[in-house]
């Protein structure tokens, strides 16, 4: 171990060690995904949008992690069967890096181009998918003129004269899928725009980040960070999904989706348990380590690995937490979009109680329906406040912000209606007996949850001792 940190240096060594574990992240995803597909009554009957895409581009990226770390810890060895190795590994690297490119290009062709019938972006997208092919030839010349990268007598790896070639191919490629996700945003779905959005503006910060700082592969943990946040968006959209569908079903079938629903959180917590909260938090925090000299990069990071810790241990949880537990991850939200909307967000806490229970996420879809469609509507920005009170035997959590109000309801102002309001909903009428109210007015918005509990107290459950 000790000569291998020696050879490839501690930050590599690191590097290394977070993009394995990203690989058995991966694999769990990857699992996860299958079994949904193949096992869950339910999901035969509703289509989960992209779930196939999705899972090519997992399969595609835990290649590119694995590659990317058998390069990774044979720099410098000892020429002969390690070199031809490395050889393999770098063209499997750069193949992966390119498919996956390919296939965001191709996804905004199908669902974008070709389903709205819009012929002109068909063949933008086509023109830019051409723009790889000169990429993979010079991939494919490249072991044999070291084009894009080559490596040196004692097999270290250094790139090539044209390897600028593939680089900004690549940076074009990816401010292409941005501009059109710009462009058609109001017409989008919104699943597709985050997963597209998310999976075009993570590599591209990367790449700008290369410039910057190259010592590290900013490319493989911005990897790391974006099979995360697709994960998450996916089983949030598929809960989504499958509340909608569940809500629409006859009285004769609910019990049936009830059960499938338990069936869907015990996989996830099961799966969950495998990942361990604590690795993902480590993972983040060995990325956060990199980043002291910047230290709003370096607070962000700790909001999100707190934001990101709660969202996933909620994917597996069947049963309530307690109030503090929510507003910890509401907490580290709003300090994330504090950083995003600087002085036009300001936020209010009233917690006159806080000792109940609650499912998980009930609260903080609320909070960030305020951020999102209350107080970014507002060019001056404004408030969001958050209250709570116990008035014999009732519960009363409020979330209110600043929108447009009721004279002026906006298009997004109606979507809040939508699924994820309704979600919130469906969960708290069945965990908790509790009805959700959304009260506009001249003012803005409020969201009001009330619940009922015996005996003054609640222990746990949402019934008081």
């Amino acid at each position: 171990m000790g000569e291998l940190i020696a050879r490839i240096g501690v930050l590599e060594f690191v590097q290394a060690l977070i993009e394995l574990w990203n690989g058995v992240f991966l694999l769990i995803m990857i699992f996860s995904l299958m079994l949904g597909k193949h096992t869950h009554r339910v999901s035969s009957r509703i289509k989960i949008p992209l779930t196939n895409e999705i899972l090519t581009f997992f399969i595609a990226l835990f290649l590119y992690n694995i590659f990317s770390v058998i390069v990774i810890v044979t720099e410098g060895a000892e020429p002969g069967i390690w070199r031809n190795v490395k050889i393999v590994s770098l063209f499997g690297y750069y193949a992966a890096g390119a498919f996956q490119t390919l296939l965001f290009l191709q996804l905004i062709k199908k669902h974008i181009a070709e389903k709205n019938n819009m012929k002109k972006l068909g063949y933008a997208v086509t023109a830019v998918q051409l723009l790889q092919v000169p990429c993979i030839v010079l991939l494919a010349a490249t072991p044999f003129t070291g084009a894009l990268y080559y490596l040196d007598e004692e097999n270290y790896y250094d790139r090539g004269e044209l390897f600028w070639v593939w680089y900004y191919t690549t940076i074009v490629s990816f401010v292409f899928i941005i501009a059109v996700i710009a462009l058609n945003w109001k017409t989008l779905d919104g699943f597709l725009k985050k997963i597209v959005i998310t999976a075009a503006v993570i590599p591209l910060i990367a790449f700008i980040f290369n410039f910057v700082h190259s010592e590290i592969s900013w490319n493989n943990i911005s990897a790391s960070l974006l099979a995360m946040i697709i994960y998450m968006l996916y089983e949030q959209n598929r809960t989504s999904v499958t509340v909608q569908a569940v809500t629409e079903l006859s009285e004769t079938k609910r019990q049936l989706a009830e059960r499938e629903l338990a069936l869907e959180q015990s996989k996830n917590e099961t799966l969950m348990a495998q990942i361990q909260p604590h690795f993902i938090n480590n993972s983040l925090m060995a990325i956060r380590s990199q980043c002291v000299n910047y230290p709003e990069v370096y607070e962000s990071i700790t909001n999100f690995s707190l934001y990101l810790r709660s969202n996933f241990e909620a994917l597996g949880n069947t049963q309530k937490i307690g109030f503090d537990r929510e507003m910890e991850s509401i907490e580290a939200y709003l300090a994330l979009e504090q950083q995003n909307f600087g002085d036009r967000l300001k936020v209010e806490y009233d917690i006159g109680y806080d000792s109940f229970s609650i499912p998980p996420l009930i609260v903080q879809p609320l909070v960030e329906n305020a951020v999102r469609h209350g107080i970014a509507t507002r060019e001056k920005g404004g408030t969001v406040r958050i209250k709570t009170r116990y008035d014999d035997g009732v519960i009363t959590v409020e979330v209110t912000d600043e929108g447009r109000g009721s004279s002026n309801i906006t298009t997004q102002q109606s979507a809040r209606r939508g699924i994820g309001i309704e979600n919130v909903r469906a969960r708290l009428k069945y965990m908790n007996n509790g009805e959700l109210e959304i009260i506009p007015n001249e003012n803005g918005t409020t969201a009001r949850l009330t619940f009922t509990v015996r005996g003054g107290m609640d222990n746990g459950d949402g019934i008081g001792r």
